[in-house]
């Protein structure tokens, strides 16, 4: 989840769950970790076989929930970077995270679709963040009026990453707590 504060997104700090760090990040670096990352969770989905719909909590979304979720979240960020790059100080459309889940837009959400739309989303993301011209790292936008924080491109490139690495690690606990459940 995205730091909820008002400290400038520029301060590294650490996602207290994951350790992911908001350390300045190049695109490079952004490109790798996130290609990794993604790669990874179409594993776990794979992995996870008929049990990628199941939560293995009532309190966790299933690995099919946090997929759609993610990418929703690449394609709801890459959006308001184009914006960022468009407009001065633009604020982003909030995403509803809670909201798509409870009104169950991910229960039509096939495993295989699933794995093809997430691998389809980073390479947009990451096909708009190369395509950004020098120095627009540092233009500023509003994340959303849900989420008020005034970050720059750079902290939006950074926290698609984290979407990534932390929903990555949600992913892997699943398959990990379902695994170890009595048959």
């Amino acid at each position: 989840m995205m730091r909820m504060t008002n400290e400038p997104a520029e301060e590294i700090q650490t996602c207290a769950l994951c350790g992911f760090s908001w350390a300045t990040l190049t695109r490079a670096e952004i490109a790798t970790r996130m290609n990794a990352a993604v790669e990874s969770y179409v594993g776990v989905i794979r992995r996870a076989g008929h049990e990628v719909g199941s939560r293995p909590d009532p309190q966790r979304w299933s690995t099919l929930e946090y997929g759609g979720h993610l990418r929703d979240v690449l394609l709801s960020i890459r959006e308001r970077i184009v914006l960022a790059a468009i407009l001065d100080v633009p604020v982003g459309t909030p995403i509803f995270r809670d909201e798509r889940v409870e009104i169950g837009f991910y229960a039509q959400d096939e495993a295989s679709d699933v794995a093809v739309e997430l691998q389809v989303a980073t390479y947009l993301f990451l096909k708009t963040v190369a395509t950004l011209p020098a120095r627009f790292e540092d233009r500023r936008l509003v994340y959303s009026n849900r989420t008020p924080l005034e970050i720059t491109i750079s902290g939006a490139m950074s926290n698609a990453l984290h979407e990534c690495e932390h929903h990555l690690g949600d992913a892997t606990e699943n398959l990990r707590l379902l695994e170890s459940r009595e048959p």
